[in-house]
């Protein structure tokens, strides 16, 4: 069976509302995406780093706990994982502020092995992050060898580069290794300046990959594969909107592996089923307003894809 691996970062989000601290959790889509992708029965590994804290300890418990292979994680001695402060108003919009300390050498993992048409999902602000760029670069080169189906999650962080020039070329590098991209509206706002999917596929994406998932800031999605163009409009807004996303990227590549999508067949593919696949995940993080699909949905799903 084909196996996903997840590259991302591992921090601990911390959630405060009126400047109290009223939640915390695992944060990032790639880490959440993997523990619904692991409880939908689909081999997980996560590749990544985390300290020999109490925090690091917490992100791989909760990626264990959810049967994500953690091997690939690697837990350094000098530093600390990092914190994510997020500070919520009344109109749910939100603010960010960072606490990280790595040490000097960084993303020293063990290379998970790769087959054929295995899904590499990578992306975030992780995978333009300069201190981490030339062994991820190398890991992420490794895995086109093995003819595996790369995935990028485009993503940037104001609070942690001031100048989004400065990892622009990592962005372009990113774009030119896909053979799919997953982006939301905010992503492609911060990177590109703009918020339309349409626009965004024809004048930045097409060139890099014609596969191109993308969600706007009303839970909707559009899908663009090749010459199709499928759109998707959610039933019910979420509460959770990193539940939601993480959901949508789950049931994504959830779809391909049950489409049997390959690197090599992806113009043979049924989008309109992986578009289905990818909501269907994301309705249940909406119903539920968890970060990862629950139980019960994920026993739902049975074994059509294996």
């Amino acid at each position: 069976m084909r196996k996903v691996i997840a590259v991302g970062q591992s921090c601990i989000d911390i959630v405060h509302v009126d400047y109290k601290p009223a939640m915390s959790y695992v944060g990032g889509r790639i880490a959440n995406m993997a523990a619904s992708l692991s409880r939908a029965g689909v081999p997980v590994e996560y590749v990544s780093e985390c300290g020999q804290d109490s925090v690091g300890d917490m992100i791989v418990d909760f990626l264990q706990s959810n049967g994500v292979g953690t091997k690939s994680v690697d837990r350094f001695t000098e530093g600390l994982s990092p914190i994510s402060l997020i500070f919520r108003d009344a109109e749910g919009r939100e603010r960010y502020s960072e606490y990280v300390k790595y040490p000097k050498t960084r993303f020293d993992i063990l290379w998970p092995k790769i087959e054929e048409d295995d899904i590499v999902v990578f992306g975030s602000y992780f995978s333009i992050d300069e201190n981490v760029r030339k062994p991820l670069s190398e890991f992420l080169a490794y895995a086109q060898e093995r003819k595996a189906l790369l995935v990028y999650l485009p993503g940037f962080q104001p609070e942690l580069c001031s100048r989004i020039t400065r990892v622009m070329p990592y962005i372009f590098e990113n774009l030119e290794m896909a053979d799919i991209v997953i982006a939301r509206e905010s992503d492609m706002a911060k990177i590109f300046e703009k918020s339309d999917s349409k626009k965004c596929y024809d004048e930045h994406i097409r060139f890099y990959s014609r596969y191109f998932l993308f969600s706007n800031n009303q839970y909707d999605i559009s899908l663009y594969a090749d010459n199709a163009e499928i759109h998707r409009t959610a039933e019910a807004k979420p509460t959770n909107a990193l539940g939601w996303n993480a959901s949508v990227c789950a049931g994504f590549v959830y779809g391909l592996i049950q489409s049997g999508i390959g690197r090599e067949s992806l113009a043979e593919g049924d989008w309109n089923r992986v578009a289905d696949t990818a909501m269907a995940f994301a309705a249940d993080s909406a119903k539920s307003g968890a970060n990862v699909i629950t139980t019960a949905f994920a026993g739902s799903l049975g074994n059509d894809m294996r």
